[in-house]
């Protein structure tokens, strides 16, 4: 495989782990700050205090505009660092409580992805250049 291809392939799984991570921060900011049930049955669970479905909604929030605003580059690697931290502190609490690995493997599988993301990240200049241009041009 040529070197550009191997960019191709490198550009197109950083657009698809980065557009699925941040779909998920999005909807997941929305849902913890709306506190619909589902995360007030989650949170009942956790015995976390609903407020803190405050905090992790706008972390979420702060860390998906940290990531599509160029030219932070350190909040951005804030940013991932947080939704590591915050999907990976989901399912180690999932697992804390004994919950089943169908309650666990969702949030690990996003603290993967936010991994990956951070990891295939292009540099700076790339991710601009990449926000111009189609993901299959």
């Amino acid at each position: 495989m040529n070197t550009l291809n191997k960019s191709r392939m490198a550009r197109i799984a950083y657009l698809g782990a980065s557009g699925i991570l941040l779909t998920e921060s999005v909807v997941g900011a929305y849902w913890d700050l709306a506190r619909i049930s589902y995360v007030r049955e989650v949170f009942d669970r956790l015995e976390y205090p609903m407020y803190f479905a405050t905090i992790l909604g706008v972390a979420k929030a702060a860390a998906v505009a940290a990531i599509v605003t160029p030219g932070f580059a350190r909040a951005e690697e804030w940013a991932y660092a947080g939704l590591t931290f915050v999907y990976g502190g989901a399912a180690a609490s999932h697992i804390a409580v004994g919950d089943e690995p169908k309650a666990w493997l969702g949030p690990l599988g996003f603290a993967g992805l936010s991994l990956v993301s951070w990891a295939l990240r292009p540099a700076a200049a790339q991710r601009r250049a990449l926000l111009r241009r189609p993901a299959f041009a």
